[in-house]
């Protein structure tokens, strides 16, 4: 009787495999495909987090022929980061968001609000109990650091004669790496948990501290 038994637990076992497991693993593999082909998260965005994410998964590959590749991911990102900075402002104009150059959009940042120039904490205060939480903070960009990296950026991306391109170890190779890590660390250290000055600035409920 057991074996019986077995033997109809068997059959029932194959007969699902092909009317059950088969199917279930063909809509599986066809809804995967779909997210693939339809939902692909490889889009350009206009997100900094994004740019720089590309840069340092180039970075990680360590190859010389991608330098230049992680240097525009680079460039976009520290673009997009200021004017982001400037558009969350209401004093912003048309000249000010055409500007495409990175330093002058920093420098008319500062002359919207020249308190913008140093790092702030933010607090929530509940005018009920005037309770001060801290809310976030503001990390404002060094103006003498991103002039430096936009200059070397621009440097790389219209590269001098006379290189000695082609040698893996050489110096040019190394120094340029090296620079690049640098400014994707300051970059996304100075992106991590930053909000923009004029996010919270001029409302009833948030009160800003300069941090000295």
């Amino acid at each position: 009787m057991k074996i019986f038994l077995r033997i109809f637990q068997s059959l029932v076992g194959l007969i699902l495999i092909f009317i059950y497991h088969i199917p279930r693993f063909i809509f599986l593999t066809m809804e995967i495909s779909y997210a693939y082909v339809f939902n692909n998260p490889s889009n350009l965005t206009a997100n900094p987090k994004e740019h720089l994410k590309r840069a340092k998964k180039m970075l990680n590959k360590n190859k010389n022929s991608l330098l230049l590749y992680v240097a525009i991911e680079i460039r976009f990102a520290l673009e997009r980061m200021i004017q982001h900075q400037l558009l969350l402002t209401d004093k912003i104009s048309k000249r000010m968001l055409d500007e495409y150059n990175p330093i002058k959009k920093q420098n008319n940042i500062l002359k919207l609000e020249p308190d913008s120039e140093h790092a702030h904490n933010i607090y929530f205060i509940n005018k009920e109990t005037n309770e001060k939480v801290l809310w976030s903070e503001y990390k404002p960009f060094d103006s003498e650091k991103i002039k430096y990296i936009q200059g070397r950026l621009g440097d790389l991306l219209h590269p001098k004669d006379g290189l000695n391109l082609g040698i893996s170890n050489d110096k040019w190779y190394i120094d340029t790496r090296e620079f690049l890590i640098s400014a994707h660390k300051y970059l996304n250290e100075n992106l991590k948990d930053n909000y923009s000055f004029f996010q919270y600035k001029g409302t009833d409920n948030f009160e800003f501290e300069k941090v000295i």
